[in-house]
């Protein structure tokens, strides 16, 4: 039997991570609420495979959090070089820098 409260938690982690990628101007803001969307939706996985596969998704689970960690570590890189680098953060100035 799998707890509704794990799919729950996926379910609102995911709504989370669209309003703040639909309400954010931000690219990092944006980036993190793509984040924590695709981490809401390995956590309703892992509930369903782990309850219903006997614990067979555990391998599987620490290959998708060790993909966000790297993800995370490699936006906090792309912001300290946008910074750095004196750039805009704002998605709709991005497409200024073509020219």
């Amino acid at each position: 039997m799998i707890p509704i409260e794990f799919i729950m938690l996926g379910f609102a982690l995911f709504a989370a991570g669209v309003a703040g990628m639909a309400t954010s101007r931000h690219l990092v803001i944006m980036m993190m609420s793509i984040e924590v969307a695709l981490v809401s939706s390995t956590l309703v996985a892992t509930a369903f495979f782990y309850f219903s596969a006997d614990g067979a998704i555990v391998p599987l689970l620490f290959t998708i959090w060790s993909i966000a960690a790297v993800e995370a570590i490699m936006i906090i890189v792309f912001y300290r070089y946008m910074v750095r680098n004196e750039m805009s953060l704002d998605v709709g100035k991005l497409s200024e820098l073509k020219d």
